[in-house]
């Protein structure tokens, strides 16, 4: 059901952009944390993130480059692809749907006050007129309601189990995590999902660094220090590291920023 309702949704002579579901580079649009043998869905257009369904699952998933990390890379977003288009409909677009994991619901719910006042701005009138065309259209073709996802998603993420995604050896290393342990099972290679060991490591790529660091940094630690010590990690390092993307770290903001 769920990708003969991609395909109708596909057929739509709609504006993809306007709801965050751009279609160009469907064929072979991927990151290195983008899981393997998945199906493009959309792209929102920013930070690389993009919205996949996995082999013999019918729920929907964000793969966000950027914002995540271990467990966050990969989170579902949806039952099914109506639901998800549901999900839209309410949001008016399905970008809100790849940030929920890290918001509050007074996050969530400023954002929607932010997008809802843009309408205000006459020079995205059109831009507004062609969303609002989008949605239209997707109500039409599937009969769907807008549904308010922030609770559904949070409940659906909260139960998931990362360890099932199957990724690439680019994905292992880029982020300097180990590939789950392997065991053999009547003759077959099998990934003992048990078995993954949790590296206390941060990303090697340092574009990926300074936006997991700073994630951690805004959610996890109260300094520098305390996150380097938390992880294990070398704050001599890390600092040389990001100076090398002309980023410092500041300690009234607890952010490395641009100098």
């Amino acid at each position: 059901m769920t990708r003969d309702d991609l395909k109708r949704f596909r057929a739509l002579d709609i504006d993809f952009d306007s709801i965050g579901l751009l279609q160009s580079g469907a064929d072979d649009f991927a990151y290195f944390c983008t899981p393997m043998d998945s199906e493009f869905v959309g792209r929102v257009g920013c930070d690389g993130v993009h919205f996949i369904l996995l082999p013999e699952d019918e729920r929907v998933f964000c793969v966000d480059p950027s914002m995540g990390e271990r467990g966050s890379y990969v989170l579902p977003v949806a039952g099914d692809f109506r639901e998800f288009l549901s999900f839209v409909l309410y949001c008016q677009d399905a970008n809100p749907l790849s940030q929920i994991f890290w918001m509050t619901r007074k996050q969530y719910e400023e954002l929607a006050e932010e997008d809802a006042s843009a309408r205000e701005n006459e020079y995205q009138a059109k831009f507004f007129e062609q969303k609002d065309k989008a949605l239209a259209a997707i109500v039409k073709e599937f009969s769907l309601t807008a549904v308010d996802p922030f609770k559904k998603v949070k409940a659906m993420q909260a139960k998931f189990d990362p360890a099932v995604l199957n990724f690439s050896e680019e994905y292992y290393d880029v982020v300097g995590y180990e590939r789950p342990e392997e065991e053999i099972v009547q003759g077959t290679v099998a990934a003992t999902v048990t078995a993954t060991r949790e590296v206390p490591m941060l990303p090697q790529d340092p574009n990926i660094l300074l936006s997991v660091v700073n994630t951690k940094l805004r959610d996890e630690y109260s300094s520098l220090e305390a996150l380097c010590d938390g992880l294990d990690a070398s704050q001599t390092e890390l600092v040389e590291k990001l100076a090398g993307l002309g980023y410092a770290y500041d300690e009234e903001t607890n952010q490395f920023k641009a100098v």
